[in-house]
């Protein structure tokens, strides 16, 4: 009669088929970049190597102040308490239990137990959340250390707008005042006969243009400021201090081999630590369709005088053993594996999809960088050329030999190239960020991870 009962057991034991094993796709990576790069290791420690040690202050001040990232470290300690509450299901659970108990026309009786009641991880289910829970916990620190470098780079990256934005207003300011010698000329001229009206009309609107130029140019400067101490965890008062200039660096960014991003990217190793926990949900779901055995046991006794609990004649004591298996759940938890093979196979193309991700940006930064020095070089040049127009064509209008319309376009290309110049030393600024970042380079030599947890 035993055997027939255990018949719909090892019927049920053989349908719980093994999922798939792990066998994430391969990413197609080549020995060497495409675009012109040093590969020498890269260092940590990019931050020194902007050359600014104001700079380096609002990094230390974002890394203390910045809500976003405490709000990131909470999250890190959430996780961690995830872990150690998953890993304690795997042992024993013990309460004591002490209760009262008063029915019609009796006595009060009082009772008092200690329990413990244990579940065995026959099948390793406990032991797959364990898992799950630890490769969420690892996911949750290199999210942090992709948040502190995003930090970090968010705030050079306002910085250095910052100076652009205070270059640009003086660049403005002596336009402006510029604009207003030639003004005081011209109607001087005009008023001795020697210039004529729409002389003074264009420069006239050049001198309002210019001062609305520079009222916008305030704004925007004052918007980044409010950005910056947004970040830094300060009120958005505008009052930031800046020196208003943008190094020009020349060394090359050590790029490293492709196949180096995969292991330096904090993003990327979350992307395959998430693939790892969804993994070992998968495993839990599968093992959950197993039987489970239950053992628990009991100490204790009950008695009408609160006092008399403990007397030896009061005890006793007990012990049991249970085994539990679904025979029908409507197809619960076969959906439930299903499920999280489905997001499995999900995280799967997500990392791949993170690998190309990262593999394009740094490929991008990369020859952007060449094409940002070229271009630069020749502003330069170009910059040059036109102040020498601007000074010639001004001269020549003194002299009456060109008009004051040569003199306005001669002014407007001076304007541009240095303005273009400016901006091209930004854009510089920006790639070497961005190519530090791309590559998974720390931006420091001192950064610590957040201490492990204890192995529950």
């Amino acid at each position: 009669m035993r055997v027939y009962l255990m018949l719909p057991l090892v019927a049920l034991l053989s349908a719980c088929s093994t999922p798939p094993s792990l066998q994430p796709p391969v990413p197609d990576i080549q020995d060497s970049w495409q675009a012109e790069a040093d590969i020498g290791n890269a260092s940590p420690g990019w931050l020194n190597t902007l050359q600014d040690p104001a700079l380096e202050g609002l990094v230390e001040e974002a890394m203390n102040n910045n809500p976003g990232l405490a709000a990131a470290r909470q999250s890190l300690v959430s996780a961690r308490q995830q872990w150690l509450a998953t890993g304690a299901d795997a042992y024993p659970q013990l309460s004591l239990e002490l209760g009262a108990r008063r029915q019609e026309n009796t006595d009060r009786t009082d009772s008092l137990s200690l329990n413990m009641s244990w579940t065995p991880d026959i099948w390793g289910e406990m032991d797959a959340r364990t898992q799950q829970a630890a490769f969420t916990y690892a996911a949750a620190e290199a999210a942090l250390e992709e948040q502190r470098e995003e930090l970090v780079a968010d705030v050079s990256r306002t910085w250095f707008e910052i100076q652009e934005a205070r270059l640009l207003l003086e660049l403005y300011t002596r336009r402006h005042d510029t604009l207003e010698q030639s003004l005081d000329i011209i109607e001087s001229g005009y008023r001795q006969g020697l210039n004529e009206a729409l002389d003074l009309y264009l420069v006239r609107n050049n001198v309002n243009s210019e001062a609305a130029r520079l009222e916008q140019q305030r704004q925007t400067l004052s918007e980044l400021q409010r950005d910056l101490e947004q970040t830094l965890g300060r009120y958005p008062a505008a009052e930031l201090s800046s020196s208003g200039s943008l190094p020009l660096l020349d060394a090359e960014v050590p790029a490293g081999m492709p196949a180096d991003v995969l292991r330096r990217r904090p993003d990327l190793q979350q992307a395959w630590l998430r693939l790892l926990a969804r993994d070992a949900a998968l495993a839990a779901a599968h093992r959950d369709r197993f039987p489970s055995l239950t053992l628990s046991a009991a100490e204790g006794g009950s008695s009408d005088a609160l006092s008399d609990l403990l007397r030896t004649g009061n005890l006793a004591w007990s012990l049991g053993a249970s085994l539990t298996q679904t025979l029908f759940d409507a197809g619960r938890k076969e959906a439930v594996q299903a499920q999280a093979l489905a997001d499995r196979a999900e995280q799967e193309q997500l990392w791949l999809e993170a690998v190309y991700a990262a593999l394009t940006e740094v490929e991008n930064a990369l020859s952007e960088r060449r094409s940002l020095h070229n271009r630069h070089q020749l502003y330069l040049k170009a910059e040059q050329n036109a102040l020498n127009a601007e000074a010639l064509a001004f001269e020549q209008y003194r002299n009456g030999l060109e008009s004051f319309t040569t003199v306005l376009e001669a002014q407007r290309r001076s304007l541009d190239a240095q303005t273009n110049v400016i901006n091209l030393r930004l854009q510089l600024l920006h790639n070497r960020i961005e190519l530090y970042r791309a590559l998974g380079g720390r931006f420091s030599a001192d950064t610590t991870a957040e201490p492990e947890p204890d192995t529950p």
